[in-house]
């Protein structure tokens, strides 16, 4: 799960720094298919980016050996009544309160469709039409199928179905269902639903256009959408024909200047971000680290150098993800009894060196909280199992590492 929770997070990232290029560039020329075309593949490779590995060769460390930094372990949370025992680490915690919103935000989108499919056997269906028996004015479409109020209309219901069915015969509902999924993904991610919204903009702009083309005149359509604000469903899945927070920039889009060709050049720009976010988030060196975890040192120093990031990290019990170490630290640690009667809480920073047999020594405090505290930590600390030693050109080293451990009373 914490493996998903990453994942969602790395793609949200992508998503919004994209659709920030989209709002800065893009999104007041009236190239609508282009426009709609960068948010599809927006969400196509915000989606894609973190599942690629794309190995390459770093030219030069990133950080250099020794010196005061160390890889910093994830933290450790010690309660009073976790001593001893398993307590959930934060990445933990943030991926069952991802998990939780995850299904939340699943049922909500599944209730549409189960309210679409009532609409639609209680209607009268006239080959991709469903007229719905409603004293209430609908009129929307939402996969593949134009619903519309039986009570609008036959004069009003034939336009709003040609532009309905403009919708579909380019395709929007399919847009929908990849927004629907991205959004469900990333049901935390304030630019999935920017990027939703705008998506539907783009929708109603190419339709308009398309009414416009085949000999609407723009004078009255514009009247049709203002006499036509229904209280249609504003869902995931649906375009709806006469949106009130949608009008204002309709009716500018249908009387502002065409934008050049040119203009597609910004598209450009586009490409320095998708490659700065492929590097942040897909390449890896040949050690199989992640560029931005652990970049590769190319130098190698006496034995007895100290470094804090090598080829090949040191690892407990074979986990690269720092849980087992963690875990440890959870099962063995003692919440002081003392510092719990006197109410003293804090994070204690330790340092310490994993050498070339794989020995933890000279646990340090680098950022103490309370002398009891920190003793604590150091014990726990100085008794730490072997580790599988770090190793650079297949020669092993010393690694210094550092973990913060919270000792949080309840």
């Amino acid at each position: 799960m914490s493996t998903l929770f990453i994942y969602a997070v790395e793609s949200s990232i992508c998503l919004a720094l994209l659709w920030v290029f989209y709002l800065l560039f893009l999104r007041n020329d009236t190239l609508h298919a282009r426009n709609r075309w960068f948010l599809i593949a927006s969400m196509i490779f915000s989606a894609v980016a973190p599942l690629l590995e794309i190995n390459i060769d770093l030219a030069g460390p990133v950080m250099p050996p020794g010196g005061v930094a160390s890889l910093l372990l994830p933290e450790t949370v010690v309660t009073q009544a976790s001593t001893g025992g398993h307590t959930l680490s934060l990445i933990e915690l943030l991926s069952l309160f991802y998990l939780a919103g995850l299904i939340i935000s699943t049922a909500v989108m599944i209730s549409f469709p189960v309210w679409l499919g009532r609409l639609f056997f209680s209607g009268n269906r006239v080959g991709s039409v469903i007229r719905v028996p409603s004293s209430d004015l609908l009129c929307f479409s939402a996969f593949g199928f134009v619903f519309i109020s039986s009570s609008v209309p036959d004069d009003r219901a034939q336009r709003m179905i040609s532009h309905e069915m403009k919708h579909i015969r380019l395709g929007h509902h399919r847009d929908l269902l990849l927004t629907g999924f991205i959004t469900v993904l990333q049901w935390f991610n304030p630019a999935a639903y920017l990027v939703c919204r705008s998506l539907k903009a783009l929708h109603e702009y190419e339709a308009d256009s398309r009414c416009l083309t085949d000999g609407e005149d723009i004078s009255s359509y514009q009247a049709l959408l203002l006499s036509s604000v229904f209280s249609s469903p504003v869902t995931l899945f649906s375009n709806s024909f006469s949106k009130y927070s949608l009008l204002k920039n309709r009716f500018t889009m249908m009387t502002k200047k065409r934008t050049g060709g040119l203009a597609s050049l910004k598209m450009a720009v586009a490409l320095p971000v998708a490659i700065m976010l492929l590097f942040v988030f897909s390449c890896k060196d040949r050690s199989g680290a992640k560029t931005e975890a652990a970049p590769a040192v190319t130098e190698i120093e006496a034995p007895a150098e100290v470094f804090t990031v090598v080829e090949e990290m040191p690892l407990f019990q074979d986990d690269t993800t720092h849980h087992a170490f963690m875990n440890w630290v959870m099962s063995n640690i003692k919440y002081p009894e003392e510092a719990a009667k006197q109410g003293i809480q804090g994070r204690v920073m330790v340092q310490f060196i994993v050498d070339e047999q794989g020995n933890v020594t000279e646990p340090t405090v680098v950022q103490g909280a309370d002398p009891l505290l920190d003793q604590a930590a150091l014990d726990l600390i100085a008794k730490s199992p072997q580790w599988t030693p770090g190793r650079q050109r297949d020669v092993p080293v010393k690694v210094s590492m550092t973990i913060p451990i919270n000792f949080a009373l309840n």
